[in-house]
Formats: C-alpha cells, structure tokens, sequence
C-alpha cells in the first residue's frame, strides 16, 4: 500500500493572501451585488497590488440572511453547487482563468461543520447529519457514513479538476484527516498539488499546509493590542518559532463539581493546585485504515501532578498564551471537539496528557492583519474594524514584511473607509438595528473612495511594500516551526523615542533591514547598531527600499559603524511614505 504524505507546493513560503467576500467586494448593481464576472473585472487591479493569492469567501449555494441578517459564505445550503446569483460555472472557470493568468491562486472556503437546517440535503440524507451547532445542522463525521465521506471527497475534487481551484480555507474545524489527506492525494494524481489553510488548526502535515490565525495583528475585536509582535517582530518570531513561549494553563473539570486550576497559588487553602511538567514533543505517522492515505501529527506530553486520583474527571480544558483551548471532551456545549482534543492517561495523582501541537515543527508561519471575523457582534459601532486604517507601520512592519505568510482582508490597502451592507446587523443572529452592523464581512467597498488623496496615496505605498517583499523574496522568507533560521532577527537601535524594535534578513550579499514609526504625530530618528551583522572588513551600500534616506540621499556608501553612526530617519505614520523605513544594504566587492 502507498501511504505517502502529500506536500505543500514549493511556492507556498512566497504566498500573499487577500480575502474577498464576493458580494460586497464590487458592487455593479448595487449593494450585495458582486459576482464571479464583476471580480474578474478587478483582476487587474489585484495584479496590480501584487497579491498572489485569493481567498474567495463566497462562491457556494447560500443563505441570505442567517449571520447578521446578510448574505453569507457560512450560511451554507449546498457545497456542491454554486450560488447562481454570484454567476454560471462558466463565469466561475472563467474568473479562476483570468486570475491564473496574473499569477493569483484561488482558494475556496469550506462549510465543515454542516449545512442549512432547509437545504435539500438534509431531505435527501438524513442520516448523514446529527446534532447542531450555529443554527445549522451538523455532518455526522464519525458515524461511519461512507457514502457521506465519498460525496464530501468527490465535492471538493470536482472543484479542483473541473475549475481549476488552487485548495481551499477550511473554516471552524477539519474534522476528517483522512479525508482531507484523500482529496490531496487525489488532486494530485488529477495534476494538482493543492494547498489547505485551517481556520485556527492544527497543522497537521499531509493535511494542513498554514493557518489563517498563525499570528494576529488584529482579532474579532480589534487590533491585538496586548501582542509583542506590535512592538518586536523580531524577537517574537523567533520566540514563537523555537516555542519559548508555548506556556499552558490547564483545569480539570470533576463530576462531582470540584475545579482544579493551574493558575491559583492557593497552597495554604485545603484546595490541591496542579503542577504542570512539560515532557516535549512526538511526531507520529498515521495511516489511515479508509484510505491509503498518511499524515503526520505532532503531540505535545505535559505531566500533572497533584490531581485528585480519587475522583472521576469530567473535562480537562488547557489553554495557550494565544488563547486557543484544548478539552478531553469530544462533544462540549452541544458542538463537537476534536481537532484540539486532549488523550490522557491516569495514575493515582498523576496525569499525562496529549494533545496535537497548534503547529507542527518544519510548517511555515502565517501572520494574519485582518480577516473577516474582525468587527464580531459587540464590537463598538462607532468604529471601523479594520486593522491598519492605513497605518505603514501595521501593513509593512507588523504584517506584509514580517517572516509569516501574510493573510489580509480587501479594503486593507487603501484605508477603505468602513462602509456596512445595507442589511448588515450589529447581532449574529439578530435582525435588529439594520444597517449598524461592523462585521468586516459585512463590508461594503466604495472604490470611489480612490478618488481621495489620502487613499490612494496609501494604496501606492501599499503597493510598494508588497513589491519589496515580492522582489526579495528569496531573502524575506517565512520561517518554519522547530527551524533555526539564522539570518533573520532584531537590531539593537537607539532613538531618543521607543520605537518597535528593527529586524533584518540576511543573505550572502545583502541585508534587509525593517524598521518603524507608529506615531501619526511626529517624525523620529533612530541609530543601527549594524556591527553584529555587517562584516567589518567591507564596505556597504545603503538604499532606501522605503522611506528616505538622510538629506534626501540617493544612496550611502560606508563601513559597519559609519552606517551604525547616521541618524536614520521615519516621517509620522499614515502619511505618505510614512511609517515605515525599509534599508537594502548591499555588500561591496573588497
């Protein structure tokens, strides 16, 4: 039997990816009113920025009003069919052909959990569903429902070998490994090596090739403003990538109503506190016993100590620094559990868990801007929910140059003015308050507003930052979990300001160096201590990629500390050319 592990493409580590809600994203006839052929009309626009990857959130047969009252991608009612007032299969193949023609893949979101309670295929297969969650009825994916699975392989194939679609984001949860490693396995064998981004994970090589919420710069609820990576890329990555800061918090839920918390230091209360010891990692190759299909899965062994051997466990629910959550239960509140499930064994006072890693040793980081959960219900009305809003320094420092696949929403590189659908609600269920909604989904663009100085002036800077990392994009790699990676980190820096700590790429001939400027008031200088990574038996030339060298030079020529002794300087954000100063300095011949 061949149990091979599909790859990921080579050209993953060089993907930038937009989202586009499709109806809201051109508006031909109105509001809601984008399809397939209005898209295909903004292709060269999209060339134009530079993107390299689509994320179409909404092509599929839809509800039109179940999440904040709007026509939406999640209100699924038929994954095999497209929804016929976005367009024909036709305009649909002939859109993928013309973003393939610039060089942009297609991706497809994907419905994992189930359909609408109305769609046609709960009437025709009942016993392919059970249970519920988000007001929809859920796919029985451990039922053992072979002709479900095989309708959900050739679903998806279809949309690979009939259209041409590069892979697919799968929202919530991907369930079904197997499956997943099937339709891989099968896309290849039809000519396509396909790529597959999960929502939240976990990466699981053979099946999941990046994540959408990797990194976030911003949340549901707005700019992440608690998060190191504002303030040092540098030293974040890589803490991140060599997982020094992977730290767990764990509680264990009793049946008999007793919670123990890894957070409390109540030792001189009757209460026993568990402690938690990190035992490392493992790596396994799974087979699967359906398919000839394998992945890899990478687990993670904390030993607790100081449980309650005594008493019977209901849950155990652990939690990350980045707020994502683990549970031995498999069905918890009603929604089932099971790509962050947690096994463990138990000795007397003591328990050894297991859990899949968030993201696997050797996959590409991804860093995401801005997606289209950012504005969820209870977001203030009264402002906009995209991340940057024009700010450089968010778009160059802190997304778009950083060593992660960047991921990002439309609207994003021109400052669009946040502009509701319509029909958009406030309330994900609610039909209230129309028109007051901030969901970013939701988001109705105005492309007249290019017209605007400020907008478009922020577009061409936009622009220019993508280029650059376009252009260099040999030395301004992603980095890889578990991976050394010793030609990119920070740079010590002095400024009579606090700025974000600078970073660089190093390669045998140049280094890039990224810094910033996040304040929208003032102009700031700064000074690079080059010398750890400059030879100093050479000379270099400096150019400014972006921003502006001193005295409005063209280039610098100079030794290591010549560069380390000028005063570098970064205009006020979110003004033109502002934010953000990007330095090449190129190595001379001795």
């Amino acid at each position: 039997m061949n149990y091979e592990i599909i790859e990921a493409p080579e050209d993953l580590e060089k993907l930038i990816i937009y989202e586009i809600a499709t109806k809201g994203f051109t508006s031909p006839n109105g509001a809601e009113s984008g399809t397939f052929m209005s898209l295909e009309g903004k292709m060269p626009y999209l060339n134009e920025l530079g993107i390299n990857g689509i994320w179409l959130s909404g092509h599929q047969y839809c509800d039109g009003n179940h999440f904040y009252n709007i026509w939406t991608e999640y209100a699924c009612i038929r994954p095999d069919q497209l929804d016929p007032t976005l367009g024909t299969e036709a305009e649909f193949k002939s859109m993928i052909q013309t973003a393939h023609a610039y060089g942009i893949k297609v991706f497809l979101d994907v419905i994992t959990h189930g359909v609408m309670k109305d769609s046609s295929l709960v009437k025709e297969h009942p016993d392919w569903f059970n249970g519920e969650s988000w007001g929809m009825k859920d796919f029985d994916w451990y039922g053992g429902k072979k002709e479900l699975d095989e309708w959900w392989i050739e679903t998806w194939l279809r949309y690979i070998t009939e259209f041409d679609i590069d892979g697919y984001r799968l929202d919530v949860a991907h369930y079904r490994n197997d499956l997943w490693a099937e339709i891989r396995k099968r896309s290849l064998a039809a000519g396509k090596r396909m790529i597959l981004i999960a929502e939240n994970g976990p990466s699981t090589r053979g099946v999941i090739d990046l994540l959408q919420h990797g990194e976030s710069v911003s949340h549901n609820f707005g700019v992440n403003q608690s998060s190191r990576i504002l303030s040092d890329v540098g030293g974040y990555f890589k803490d991140r990538q060599s997982r020094v800061n992977d730290n767990y918090e764990v509680e264990i839920f009793y049946t008999d109503g007793t919670v123990q918390n890894s957070r409390q230091n109540n030792w001189y209360e009757k209460g026993k506190v568990p402690e938690l010891i990190w035992e490392g990692t493992e790596s396994r190759i799974v087979n699967s016993k359906t398919y000839e299909v394998a992945f890899q899965e990478q687990v993670g062994k904390l030993r607790i100590e100081n449980s309650y051997g005594e008493k019977e466990i209901k849950n155990i629910q652990m939690q990350d620094r980045q707020g994502q959550l683990w549970n031995s239960t498999i069905l918890l509140d009603g929604i089932i559990e099971v790509d962050y499930r947690i096994s463990y064994q138990k000795k007397a006072n003591q328990l050894l868990l297991e859990f899949p890693l968030r993201i696997q040793d050797g996959q590409y980081m991804s860093v995401q801007l801005s997606g289209h959960d950012n504005g969820w219900e209870g977001y203030p009305l009264d402002k906009t929910p995209y991340a940057a809003q024009g700010s450089r320094y968010l778009l160059g420092y802190t997304a778009l140059l950083a060593p992660g696949i960047p991921i990002f929403m439309a609207g994003e590189e021109f400052d669009a003015g946040y502009r509701p659908l319509p029909n958009l609600a406030p309330n994900l269920f609610g039909k209230e308050r129309i028109g007051e909604g901030r969901w970013l989904y939701g988001s109705w663009l105005d492309w007249d507003q290019l017209e605007i100085a400020g907008k478009r002036d922020t577009l061409n800077d936009t622009k220019r930052i993508i280029a650059i990392r376009k252009q260099y994009a040999d030395v301004m790699k992603p980095l890889k979990m578990g991976e050394a990676h010793p030609n990119f980190g920070k740079l010590n820096y002095k400024s009579s300001s606090e700025l974000p700590v600078p970073y660089y790429y190093q390669s045998a001939e140049i280094v890039l160096v990224i810094c910033a400027n996040p304040s929208e008031k003032l102009d700031v200088s700064l000074k690079l201590e080059m010398e750890p990574v400059l030879s100093e038996t050479i000379k270099w030339e400096v150019t400014a990629l972006f921003g502006q060298l001193p005295n409005q030079q063209v280039s610098f020529v100079g030794t290591p500390q010549e560069i380390a002794n000028k005063n570098w300087e970064i205009s006020r954000d979110k003004s033109l050319h502002g934010g953000l100063l990007v330095l090449k300095m190129e190595k001379l011949t001795e």
